[in-house]
């Protein structure tokens, strides 16, 4: 029996970006893995990935949720105590008019800053605002359930479901018909569990209108 390898800490990252498509070119994103040790780093803040934890900023995430994928007709096991339940860590938002659910991308300085489609320099979408407002604690969901009452999205099979980051800033959308001007970013975020809930598990992999 061969024994598994123990990880050991990385002091020194070498950093790579992980790559999106614009233009049918290959472009780095503002997401970031070790070559080393296979750690993250979402703009300056480094995801410390380990057997039995998951840091991030060297404070540990350990709130996080089981998220559950179920038959959009039924609500029961949706988020219920608030409108999110998943990998929800706290960030630097600077920008978010829109309040819960706005998409959010990060900027040169590592702040979460409203994305929209317009084109990759608002884009691509890491995370969405969990709390209204900016600040430097406020919540954001990386990865899971989203739930807002305002929503009506459609569910069905292949791409009917399927949630995009949307033309008009700090918004998401489902019609596909946004994304036909140039340099429109095509980046699916998640998909539809029901008409006022969202898988969230935002795709590092987008695609350009020409």
């Amino acid at each position: 029996m061969v024994e598994k390898e123990k990880r050991t800490e990385c002091y020194k990252h070498k950093w790579i970006p992980l790559l999106g498509i614009d233009k049918k070119k290959s472009v780095p994103t503002s997401l970031f893995t070790c070559l080393r040790c296979g750690d993250l780093k979402v703009g300056v803040q480094t995801i410390k990935i380990s057997q039995f934890r998951l840091d991030m900023g060297g404070l540990p995430i350990n709130s996080v949720a089981g998220v559950n994928l179920i038959n959009g007709s039924s609500v029961d096991t949706l988020p219920t105590s608030g409108p999110a339940s998943g990998l929800i860590i706290t960030a630097n938002v600077t920008t978010n008019s829109q309040g819960i659910g706005a998409p959010l991308y990060v900027d040169i300085s590592g702040n979460l800053i409203e994305a929209n489609a317009l084109s990759s320099a608002t884009s691509p979408c890491v995370a969405l605002a969990v709390d209204t407002g900016t600040g430097a604690n406020k919540r954001v969901l990386v990865h899971g359930i989203l739930r807002l009452s305002a929503w009506n999205w459609a569910t069905g099979p292949g791409t009917l479901s399927l949630v995009y980051v949307s033309t008009t800033t700090g918004t998401l959308t489902q019609n596909k018909t946004e994304f036909s001007g140039t340099d429109r970013v095509i980046q699916p975020v998640g998909w539809a569990l029901s008409a006022d809930s969202i898988y969230f598990a935002p795709s590092m992999i987008y695609l350009t209108h020409v």
